[in-house]
């Protein structure tokens, strides 16, 4: 199993987790890898990490909040690491070669934390942060049905285009699926047409 680096993940205050914590998201990663979100239990998870439950409930809700929490510093790694988060209006074929090649480094990750009933939530979490951009960038757009739509159609299409064919080489994959998205992104209607 990829292991998440643990030094990554990091208090708002900017220390190191304390152990207590590792083990607690070594562990639940560990059981996560083998059982569904809803097949681990708080008992379990601290008795395999040899903690006590008020240690658990020190730092997480429940099970759910933690598995949240993990699943948005993979996600928030994944938009931290654009070069040009603008490249959605500049070049959209580009912007979506990047998301998915971010995804790459932590596929074994993504693929414990989004399994089962969590499948959906990575492209679902990734379509809400990726419009936030867009929107940022270009607020006039926001309510807009064909923006709406069309950044719905490229990013569900791309991701699930790229799931559906893992047997094909990635590489080649996420190169095509980016050439797919940018030939057919037309230009967004504010932005000049090439000549």
């Amino acid at each position: 199993m990829a292991a998440i680096d643990l030094n990554e993940l990091r208090e708002k205050n900017g220390k190191k987790l304390p152990k207590s914590q590792r083990y607690i998201i070594e562990t639940f990663l560990s059981m996560r890898a083998q059982l569904p979100l809803e097949k681990i239990t708080v008992v379990e998870l601290c008795r395999r990490a040899d903690i006590n439950k008020s240690t658990f409930y020190a730092y997480y809700h429940d099970i759910y909040a933690l598995s949240e929490i993990l699943q948005t510093e993979v996600i928030q790694k994944i938009i931290d690491s654009f070069d040009d988060p603008d490249e959605i209006i500049s070049d959209p074929g580009k912007y979506t070669m990047d998301v998915l090649m971010n995804c790459e480094p932590d596929t074994e990750l993504i693929r414990i934390l989004f399994s089962g009933s969590q499948s959906s939530l990575l492209p679902q979490r990734l379509e809400k942060i990726i419009r936030e951009q867009f929107y940022k960038a270009k607020p006039q757009h926001r309510g807009d049905m064909k923006h709406a739509l069309m950044l719905s159609y490229k990013i569900y299409g791309a991701y699930y285009a790229f799931e559906n064919n893992r047997q094909f080489d990635r590489t080649e994959a996420i190169t095509f699926i980016g050439q797919m998205a940018g030939a057919f992104c037309p230009p967004w209607p504010d932005r000049e047409q090439p000549q």
